[in-house]
């Protein structure tokens, strides 16, 4: 196995910057990274001998702040190559992160996420802001804030994945849910059957006042809508990313 390589960067932002990560080549983990309109990048990479290097690029991207480690054209990961990023958010800095095979996991973020991956799982939990969310394969977890944004609509999604979403009383949102799959759910729910569809029923909870809209849509995945009583724990620690 080859020794991590780690590499730490920082950049002043534009109040406000979109921040997009872009990483095919292993997982993201985002974390709170203060008021200061300051991003932090940690990267964990395992670079085997003789093997293409990842050239870890960032910078001002089409008025956004882009992260976007590449390999050179045409040529593909090596066997036991992977590279992992943990991101320190600034508050108010909307992130948008892509991934193939890896996971996503923010704790803490105080901005609104827009997170896929292809086949990796999805995780967010006391986010300040907006969560949308897609996956294929993968599962998505996640705990909404107490009272969700008036006039906003979150959507998760999955293909096969399982959904589950922690909510509070106070949400005042109406939930929308579609799949072949198991609706499990703390609270009451309206399901329409549609024999022969894919996903072949769907499901609607009010929960509060509906002041804003959350869907949560999968073909065979089970979903569970969970109530809480306040939001899940975070760490600030950053996870030591497992090797390949």
């Amino acid at each position: 196995m080859p020794e991590p390589k780690r590499q730490n960067l920082s950049a002043k932002l534009p109040a406000g910057q979109p921040i997009v990560i872009e990483n095919p080549y292993g997982s993201v983990f985002l974390r709170f990274g203060g008021y200061e309109h300051e991003v932090g990048v940690h990267s964990t990479l395992q670079q085997p001998p003789g093997a293409a290097a990842i050239e870890f690029k960032s910078g001002q991207q089409d008025g956004n702040y882009l992260i976007a480690p590449r390999l050179p054209e045409g040529v593909t990961l090596a066997e036991a190559q992977r590279l992992d990023l943990v991101v320190y958010v600034p508050e108010k800095h909307p992130v948008t992160v892509r991934t193939e095979r890896g996971d996503i996991e923010s704790r803490g973020v105080k901005s609104d996420l827009d997170l896929k991956t292809v086949a990796g799982n999805i995780a967010a939990r006391g986010t300040e802001g907006t969560v949308q969310a897609e996956t294929g394969e993968g599962s998505i977890e996640t705990a909404f804030a107490e009272t969700a944004r008036p006039g906003s609509k979150q959507r998760l999604v999955t293909t096969t994945g399982s959904i589950v979403i922690g909510v509070t009383d106070r949400l005042d949102a109406i939930v929308r849910m579609a799949t072949s799959g198991q609706f499990a759910t703390d609270y009451s729910i309206e399901v329409t059957r549609h024999p022969g569809a894919e996903p072949n029923k769907d499901a609607r909870a009010m929960i509060g006042a509906p002041k804003a809209e959350i869907v949560l849509e999968s073909r065979r995945g089970e979903i569970r809508l969970l109530r809480r009583a306040e939001y899940l724990p975070t760490d600030e620690t950053p996870p030591t990313p497992p090797p390949r």
